[in-house]
């Protein structure tokens, strides 16, 4: 039997609202809320998200029974499986730019662009701790809005399946219905492996496609304070970002925060 029980809603402020409100009420792990539309999405760090028709807006309530120190990895794991979702939908060399950044979102760089500035980003991943279980939101770009452009906070423009050849001639709600379903798979087997295996499993293939890897960034706080700055060498077993600060004689593990591209003075 699948983990994932789900409920479709047509236009929602927000679907992990839905979500967080059933772990308010004790709902079990499992309720898989999606919806067409978001009046009021958001993703990390509380960002706006405008959701029109055309995305895939999903999330899922879990309830994992893990130590602590295990729990920040699941942001990694939720990363890689989407990241391997949208893989099995995409075809050639499309899918050796399908990266993801560190801790979870999925972007795409185009081929010879990877050590360039920026990235198209493709999915928007938020989780969040609360009433004893974690809220997960996955938007997914799937086709353009109709009508314009999007409006995503954040620095990097966003990029569509259908612009790197997803959908063809299928209908535009059936198309984002076969995304769904491979987020769910993808995310389900994941989730039960590092319930059982932690995320040793994973970090392999996290590094295998990370975005930031030989980049020079600088991490900042939700209020822009600094908090690393240097070149990624790559994650440690805990998911932490190891930033390799210039004349430093060790990497500095940042546990949290957003990560940005900047030529290091």
């Amino acid at each position: 039997m699948g983990l994932f029980r789900l409920q479709c809603l047509g236009e929602v402020p927000s679907t992990n609202d839905v979500v967080k409100e059933a772990l308010e009420q004790g709902e079990g792990e499992g309720l898989a809320v999606t919806a067409e539309r978001q009046s009021g999405g958001y993703g990390r760090q509380g960002r706006a998200w405008a959701s029109p028709e055309g995305g895939m807006y999903l999330s899922v309530l879990l309830r994992p029974q893990v130590p602590p120190a295990q729990l920040p990895t699941l942001s990694l794991v939720a990363a890689v499986a989407v990241r391997r979702a949208l893989a099995s939908l995409l075809a050639g060399d499309v899918v050796t730019g399908i990266c993801v950044k560190w801790p979870n979102d999925v972007v795409y760089i185009a081929e010879g662009e990877r050590l360039s500035s920026g990235f198209l980003k493709m999915v928007g991943i938020s989780l969040e701790q609360h009433a004893g279980g974690v809220c997960v939101g996955i938007g997914v770009n799937v086709f353009p809005p109709v009508g314009g452009a999007s409006s995503v906070a954040g620095k990097n423009r966003p990029v569509y399946l259908e612009e790197l050849g997803f959908g063809g001639t299928c209908e535009r709600r059936a198309a984002v219905d076969e995304v769904r379903a491979a987020v769910l798979r993808e995310l389900e087997g994941s989730y039960r492996r590092w319930l059982d295996e932690g995320f040793d499993p994973f970090m392999a293939s996290y590094e295998a496609h990370a975005a930031l890897t030989g980049r020079s960034v600088v991490v900042e706080d939700r209020q822009g304070a600094v908090l690393a700055e240097g070149c990624v060498v790559g994650i440690d077993s805990t998911g932490r970002l190891l930033v390799q600060p210039p004349g430093a004689a060790q990497p500095m593990a940042v546990a949290s925060g957003e990560a940005h591209l900047r030529p290091l003075a």
